[in-house]
């Protein structure tokens, strides 16, 4: 099987390889899993270049997340079938054709688009999950993001539409506010003097009580001033390279509460049950073309060195995530777990489960 494996830190062509693997055979518990479709996060860029809070053991393969179908079953699976479509765990290294991983940690995926699956499991997740944790919103009701261009901020006007809530998008640019706005996004406002002032003329006085940063530094500080006393600031990223800028007075006086957020620890503490509600809502909206994520390019995983090297050099927050496709595997009848006595896994590079550890960088930090 094709495995993508890093083995330094550097540039994509330097430090990845792609390598032709023994294929593996599930151990108890295992389900082997055939990747149809892989994102390469700027999580998977920034753990491949060696930024700070993204090294990893190695060699591994990377991968963030991704969907595929079940190939085969270790002795004592009962929560997924041979044939089954399943979300791939975050932070699995799913970029490569097959591997085997705990059954337990799997939650069942819609069958559909591939490629707009594969996206389901981080930033959509994120973004619905960041909606409803912290602030009990209701229809008509106002939230504030910035960034709005970023892959994130895309999706979750995407799923506040569908909740019927309205949003302030703040961007840094007349030009990605045009490109907002022939979108059809609510309102698209630039991050300049008198933020506050403009953000209550369009909301008409209405207040806001969620607020969602993914810039940190000074940007943390214009956005509590949009919010409404005792309102929410989540911080979701770090797009302008420095820590959240937010004085004492500012938190204080209105009684503005600043949180963070990371999607791995917090799907992490999802149960199954959980997990599987939160995706189903998910995967009805992108069945139903309500939510789609914007894709700049798919590659093979015979050219998965340069699906890197495009994220690399352009992000995504512009053009959309970049995504390797392997193929659609087929559907076979359900079939009975191997033997007690199936042989164990073949070695193969760490996919670091479980799939969220307490050191998890935020995924999110550049879209």
């Amino acid at each position: 099987m094709k495995t993508l494996i890093q083995t330094a830190y550097g540039e994509p062509s330097r430090v990845l390889e792609l390598r032709e693997e023994p294929d593996q055979l599930p151990d108890t518990g295992e389900a082997l899993i055939g990747v149809e479709a892989a994102v390469v996060q700027m999580a998977d860029v920034h753990t491949v270049s060696g930024r700070d809070g993204f090294r990893k053991s190695l060699p591994r393969t990377p991968g963030y997340e991704g969907v595929g179908r079940v190939l085969a079953l270790g002795a004592g699976v009962s929560n997924v079938v041979v044939g089954e479509r399943v979300l791939c765990p975050v932070g699995s290294g799913t970029h490569r054709e097959q591997y085997s991983i705990k059954a337990d940690h799997l939650t069942p995926a819609p069958e559909g688009d591939a490629e707009q699956f594969a996206l389901l499991a981080l930033n959509p997740a994120s973004a619905l999950l960041m909606l409803q944790d912290h602030v009990k919103l209701s229809e008509g009701d106002w939230i504030i993001q910035n960034a709005a261009n970023s892959a994130v901020g895309r999706i979750l006007q995407q799923i506040a539409t569908e909740l019927h809530l309205r949003v302030v998008n703040v961007v840094k640019s007349p030009d990605v506010a045009a490109e907002l706005g022939d979108l059809g996004t609510d309102t698209v406002l630039i991050d300049d003097k008198d933020l506050a002032q403009r953000v209550s003329t369009t909301t008409q006085g209405a207040p806001i009580r969620l607020a969602l940063d993914a810039v940190g530094g000074s940007a943390t500080a214009v956005l509590a001033g949009c919010l409404a006393e005792g309102g929410t600031l989540i911080n979701h990223g770090a797009m302008s390279g420095e820590a959240c800028q937010v004085t004492y007075d500012i938190l204080s006086s209105r009684e503005i509460r600043l949180v963070g957020f990371n999607p791995a620890r917090r799907l992490a503490r999802c149960s199954a049950q959980e997990r599987k509600q939160l995706y189903d809502r998910l995967g009805a909206w992108v069945s139903a073309g309500a939510l789609r994520a914007k894709i700049a390019a798919i590659y093979p995983i015979d050219k998965a060195i340069e699906a890197y090297e495009r994220a690399m050099s352009l992000g995504d927050k512009r053009f959309g995530k970049v995504v390797i496709r392997f193929r659609d595997w087929p559907r076979p009848t359900p079939a009975a777990s191997l033997p007690e006595s199936s042989p164990e896994s073949s070695s193969a590079p760490s996919s670091e489960l479980p799939p969220a550890v307490a050191s998890e960088p935020s995924l999110l930090a550049s879209g």
